[in-house]
């Protein structure tokens, strides 16, 4: 495993503990962190986020509280650099499930 694959595996857990621990908007609900894409540079970090009831009002929570799980991964994690989080739905499950009812047709 490459150092940006440990960064984004780190981002995942870490911003997933943090929803769970820090967050009470309801809008959120039940989201899973599906993955993260980090630039090279380490400025930016995508967020995946899917979800059950529809990713959107989730996605727009999360982005609203960027800054705030920014500076809590800015306490908990060794990075010269943190990444700027931005958060979007991760439609690969619906995909998945759109698959999933062709082949069973």
């Amino acid at each position: 495993m490459n150092r940006m694959d440990r960064i984004e595996s780190l981002l995942v857990a870490e911003i997933s503990q943090a929803i769970l621990r820090d967050l009470n908007d309801p809008r959120i609900g039940l989201v899973t962190i599906t993955r993260a894409q980090v630039s090279k540079d380490l400025s930016h970090a995508r967020i995946f986020v899917s979800s059950m009831d529809g990713a959107e009002g989730a996605v727009e929570a999360l982005q609203g509280s960027a800054g705030f799980l920014q500076s809590l991964l800015g306490k908990r994690l060794r990075l010269k650099r943190l990444p700027k989080l931005s958060f979007e739905a991760d439609d690969s499950l619906s995909k998945l499930d759109r698959i999933n009812r062709l082949i069973r047709d």
